[in-house]
């Protein structure tokens, strides 16, 4: 088993290792371009649809809501404003789609391998290069979300994870300590590098768009890996944005691999469980 990398952030990134057990709960990839307000009508990103809807035929409208805040005279003033996605599916709801007027973005709670997911996404990208035709892509990211919730294994998180990751996650106090998180922002050689990690008590969830609550304790760890720079400024085309995304997500495999044990390798290798 290879030494553990020493610098994460501008370090090379280390040769993967196959981990078919792997706790991956999801899986994210991300395109997000020059806003198309038309994106929200539905007649307007039918060819979209109908371009892709043999591998996600299921769609369905969802309506995000944010409040904007602005200076107005000598106060502050606050409005609700609502974005329209379309959500599509595969058959087994195993692979989302998700299409907002400014963002691609492709999810999977079945991810089996990078390449069949970076496919999956240079796909998704072509079809929206040649139907909606976004001008210029402003940011791509790749992140990894992972989840410990089988009790001997969050029993044995100090031969599992790296100390910089136990905190008070540490076996000599997790019996008192109910929930302990983290956050850390990086900046990295290819763009910066959001990282989340922590203990959970059942029912609770860091995020819970992209890892539901589970019924049992839990050790998370969500590493996103996303960057403005370097993007094509000549066309919005699949080739480089998907080599730049596989960029990012070298970056967030080096993290997780500086943040987890050999042991943890050798255990969610297929069988070894």
């Amino acid at each position: 088993m290879a030494d553990r990398i020493a610098d994460p952030l501008f370090g090379r990134p280390p040769e993967r290792v196959q981990l078919d057990a792997a706790p991956l709960v999801r899986v994210l990839g991300q395109v997000q371009f020059a806003r198309i307000v038309n994106i929200g009508k539905e007649q307007f990103i039918g060819d979209f649809q109908n371009s892709v809807r043999r591998q996600f035929p299921v769609i369905e409208r969802d309506v995000a809501q944010s409040i904007e805040v602005s200076l107005a005279g000598a106060g502050v003033a606050s409005t609700l404003a609502e974005e329209v996605i379309w959500r599509m599916f595969d058959p087994r709801r195993e692979w989302r789609l998700s299409l907002a007027p400014s963002a691609l973005t492709l999810e999977t709670m079945h991810y089996t391998s990078r390449r069949e997911f970076l496919d999956r996404l240079q796909f998704l990208i072509d079809a929206l290069a040649t139907t909606i035709q976004p001008s210029l892509a402003t940011r791509v990211g790749f992140r990894y979300v992972n989840r410990i919730d089988r009790q001997a294994d969050v029993d044995d998180l100090g031969n599992l994870v790296e100390p910089e990751l136990l905190g008070l996650s540490s076996a000599a106090l997790r019996s008192g300590v109910q929930m302990v998180a983290s956050q850390a922002q990086c900046q990295t050689a290819e763009g910066l590098l959001l990282a989340r990690w922590g203990l959970l008590p059942a029912g609770a969830t860091h995020d819970p768009d992209m890892a539901p609550p589970t019924g049992v304790q839990s050790w998370f760890l969500d590493i996103d890996s996303f960057t403005t720079s370097g993007l094509p400024e000549d066309g919005f085309t699949a080739g480089p944005l998907i080599a730049k995304i596989n960029t990012m997500a070298d970056r967030a495999y080096a993290f997780f691999r500086w943040s987890v044990k050999a042991r943890f390798l050798e255990r969610f290798r297929e069988g070894s469980r």
